[in-house]
């Protein structure tokens, strides 16, 4: 088995919710984040925890991976990020990520994304 990061501890209580426990084992990535997740693991939160069409909000949008997880699943996006290092790294992942859907067009399960927005302060140097 390769790298992996084992989220569970002596004693974690795990918990049932969507079917899912609280307490998942996913691989670790190296992205350009350092606390980067995995874009599958986002999918599946966005997927199990929204309805498509529904607004996807993350206060600390780093490089913007529950975004491009939302606008693939067919739900609006909107994230804030106070580093312009990982902003500007969101916006081009988010640009790429709506090109994508706009070549290969809609389809019944992922409409065309209707709002994706991302935040940065203006203030940092």
């Amino acid at each position: 088995m390769g790298k992996h990061c084992d989220l569970t501890s002596e004693g974690a209580e795990t918990l049932e919710w969507g079917g899912q426990h609280a307490v998942w084992t996913i691989p670790k990535i190296a992205g350009q984040h350092p606390t980067e997740k995995p874009l599958r693991l986002l999918q599946t939160w966005v997927r199990q925890f929204s309805e498509m069409g529904e607004m996807i909000f993350d206060p600390y949008a780093g490089t913007g991976t529950t975004g491009v997880a939302a606008m693939q699943l067919g739900r609006r996006f909107i994230g804030a990020e106070i580093d312009t290092r990982y902003f500007d790294i969101g916006c081009h992942r988010l640009t790429e990520t709506y090109r994508q859907l706009a070549l290969f067009g809609p389809s019944a399960t992922t409409p065309p994304p209707t709002q994706t927005v991302l935040w940065a302060r203006e203030d940092q140097p």
